[in-house]
């Protein structure tokens, strides 16, 4: 599985054409948001175990950490943008009310015909300005893509469900349903001929289609699953390694210090030291934040009282 570049400095977009015959290597994620446009064509998502189809007009906001594999069931042209939730605040706030819960989260957004046209020049105007890249850069990006989201939520269809018609989802049904008992029951003991044959396949057939369908093998998703639950379990707990490890399904705590480290980057001591010192300096951001909120509640009152004595000597 590839892992993204770990951070972003600015929005990023960029445009890119794929053939049917395009074949992902392999499925990622990024630590960062991913806006995955479909301009032309369509194309097949699977993204947290289950399958969507964009169309044309049709994009996805991918959350990150989210591992996701896409095919190209015609020649597509996409758009993909990709950014971080500051990029959306101000001063803390969202830029858009319920933006968190409308577009920070995995959906997928149809915008209508009638709409495309002015749309499609928000991206044009990005992707000229990608070429620009100066001072002036970051600034205009954050401008267009809260542009492009507010337009969005003014004409936008919003899906948080799968799309895929019913004859294709019933034709990938038993890998879903694997997927799906895999995150369910990922810290218990799970191999490959058992779920082949709850799916009622050979293991090898079983095996081909899960890749297929998800874009890594079974055993790779199971532990990328396993590790992410680790992640969040040290990331929240106090618990040794070798706990992490048992409480997520690896019996081998050397394999799993060797898996997490080849997945992110760091061995899963550094990690939670790292995790510690970011919600470290979060925490504290939000207190500096709510005591200038609070200053500024205080200038204001402090401000009205002054303009109310005032008032009472004049008259």
């Amino acid at each position: 599985m590839r892992v993204s570049d770990l951070n972003i400095d600015r929005i990023y977009v960029n445009q890119t054409t794929r053939s049917s015959s395009y074949l992902m290597t392999e499925n990622h994620f990024h630590y960062y948001y991913e806006l995955f446009y479909v301009r032309q064509g369509v194309c097949r998502f699977f993204i947290n175990n289950s399958l969507y189809d964009l169309h044309g007009g049709d994009f996805l906001i991918i959350p990150p950490r989210m591992v996701h594999y896409n095919r190209y069931l015609t020649s597509c042209q996409r758009i993909n943008v990709y950014f971080k939730e500051s990029y959306l605040l101000q001063d803390g706030e969202e830029f858009l009310p319920d933006a968190r819960k409308r577009f920070l989260r995995l959906v997928l957004i149809h915008i209508p015909a009638a709409y495309r046209d002015m749309m499609h020049g928000i991206f044009e105007s990005m992707l000229q300005e990608e070429k620009v890249d100066d001072a002036s850069t970051p600034l205009m990006m954050e401008m267009y893509l809260k542009q492009f989201l507010v337009n969005c939520g003014r004409h936008g269809i919003f899906n948080y469900e799968s799309t895929l018609s019913s004859g294709a989802e019933a034709g990938n049904a038993e890998i879903l349903s694997a997927a799906k008992y895999i995150t369910e029951h990922y810290n218990t003991h799970i191999t490959l001929d058992a779920m082949a044959q709850k799916a009622g396949l050979s293991s090898s057939y079983f095996s081909k289609k899960f890749r297929a369908v998800t874009g890594m093998g079974m055993k790779e998703y199971l532990s990328y699953v396993r590790l992410e639950h680790a992640s969040q379990e040290l990331r929240s707990t106090d618990h040794s390694v070798t706990e992490v490890a048992i409480n997520c399904g690896f019996s081998d705590s050397n394999y799993f210090k060797d898996a997490f480290k080849k997945m992110y980057g760091i061995s899963p001591r550094a990690y939670r030291a790292e995790r510690e010192k970011t919600d470290r300096i979060t925490q504290g951001s939000i207190l500096r934040e709510k005591r200038e909120e609070e200053e500024r509640r205080r200038q204001k009152e402090a401000l009205k009282d002054k303009e109310d004595s005032s008032g009472k000597s004049m008259a």
